[in-house]
């Protein structure tokens, strides 16, 4: 018997989806565990698996459309079943998504009523919308929410905003045109009117003004990630008590480690193969993994009505992609020797880059560690990624002067900044674990014993 198949939630953040295509077409047996379409979530594009046997009768989506979880996307049924029914209640379950009262976003869902591509049946007439079934599927079409008119500077400015202008018809269209703000123009016409003269004055840069060129306003549409990301940070800021404690350490034997471990690298890579190296952000994440172990508090969680300290330490590396950021999750770092965990951070940054990512690899993590040593940020905090209770803020490399046994040397520092969530983790406690970071990454050989 045929049925309608919903958008199904792919990640535990997921509220809605953007159709990225169809890997069956209509006429297409399918059966549980096949992978009939990929979806664009908030963290990844990820396969929408099917869970019914039957053939895949009539597409309901199209590349391009955003619909929320639970909007219907495709019929699966028997060969030649007479399946218009089930379109107008696709309709019908659509209207009241559009309206607020079905499952999902309603503002998601901006879906017009579905053309349909169907496979060809015996009973069921060819529909007059769309290809056949053996050209690229005609689907539901896709009607934008208006957009609101995009705001310039440029405009006519509003009366009253820094008092009434008065200028002629033609100077204004000329202003608008040019980019000129006629609050900075000074009118030379009658009651101080500002004219044409006035406007070709200012762009010359003459005495009666000066030429304002602003780029225009550009409106941004909010994408499925800024929106989660924006919701996230938001309750964390709102919900979790932050405290920051920040620590300078001595890089000198960082530097020095990592140099020789990459030299050492380098003499083992073959004659055409590009060396693997090891970065500062790997010596962290491993110094990092080592002192959650040691302080089993600050790997911990925030329940409620108990503190959960996690026996694992999977630590989450902060990785901007376009749109937004995601944090996948080193699992067991502590139990990863050093080049192993460098080749599973460079794993899971070029998936999380090419939007690959699955839900295991982005959830459920212990820690978070945040760089932007490598954009020239000497420090700075960051805010927790809930429900975790900590999150390591690490600055970049800077080269200053240092006292050493009473005297002023060449130094190199880093600094980090440990963000805490007050319910979990205490001042001392925090203090603590960045006493233990400290002798870690200023003594980093023991980084190669564990």
């Amino acid at each position: 018997m045929a049925q309608i198949i919903e958008l199904t939630q792919l990640s535990p953040t997921m509220t809605e989806g953007t159709f990225v295509k169809w890997t069956k077409k209509a006429g297409d047996a399918v059966g549980p565990g096949d992978v009939m379409a990929e979806v664009e979530t908030d963290k990844a594009v990820m396969e929408m698996e099917s869970y019914d046997d039957g053939i895949l009768l009539v597409l309901l989506a199209k590349e391009g459309d955003r619909l929320p979880v639970g909007a219907p996307i495709a019929i699966v049924g028997a060969a030649g079943e007479d399946v218009h029914t089930l379109i107008d209640q696709a309709k019908e379950r659509l209207e009241k998504i559009k309206s607020g009262g079905g499952s999902g976003s309603a503002q998601a869902a901006t879906q017009s009523e579905p053309a349909a591509t169907q496979a060809p049946t015996a009973q069921a007439p060819t529909p007059q919308a769309g290809p056949p079934a053996t050209s690229a599927p005609s689907t539901l079409s896709t009607t934008p929410e208006p957009s609101a008119p995009i705001s310039t500077h440029s405009q006519r400015p509003e009366p009253g905003r820094h008092g009434r202008i008065i200028a002629s018809p033609l100077a204004k269209k000329m202003a608008e045109d040019k980019g000129i703000d006629l609050h900075r123009v000074k009118g030379t016409g009658p009651g101080g009117r500002i004219v044409k003269e006035d406007v070709l004055a200012a762009l010359r840069g003459g005495s009666s003004g000066s030429a304002v060129m602003r780029r225009p306003d550009r409106r941004v549409d909010i994408s499925q990630m800024r929106r989660v990301i924006a919701s996230r940070l938001h309750d964390a800021k709102s919900n979790i008590p932050h405290f920051y404690l920040t620590l300078e350490f001595n890089a000198i034997p960082l530097v020095t480690l990592r140099e020789k471990i990459n030299h050492d690298l380098a003499s083992l890579a073959g004659k055409n193969d590009e060396p693997f190296k090891v970065t500062y952000n790997d010596l962290i994440v491993k110094a990092t993994a080592l002192t959650l172990g040691d302080h089993p508090v600050c790997n911990g969680s925030w329940r409620g009505d108990h503190i959960m300290e996690h026996g694992r330490v999977d630590i989450g590396i902060a990785v901007a992609v376009d749109g937004g950021l995601i944090t996948p999750y080193v699992r067991d770092a502590d139990q990863l020797q050093l080049v192993a965990l460098a080749q599973k951070v460079r794993e899971l940054t070029k998936k999380a880059r090419d939007r690959k990512l699955k839900p295991e690899e982005f959830t459920d993590g212990t820690f978070t560690i945040s760089n932007l040593g490598m954009f020239g940020i000497s420090s700075f905090s960051a805010i927790i990624n809930e429900p975790e209770a900590g999150l390591l803020a690490v600055g970049g490399l800077v080269e200053k002067a240092v006292v050493e046994n009473g005297t002023i040397v060449p130094g190199k520092t880093m600094t980090v900044t440990l963000s805490c969530d007050h319910r979990v983790i205490d001042g001392a406690a925090g203090a603590m674990f960045l006493q233990t970071f400290q002798k870690y990454v200023e003594n980093p050989h023991v980084l190669l014993m564990r």
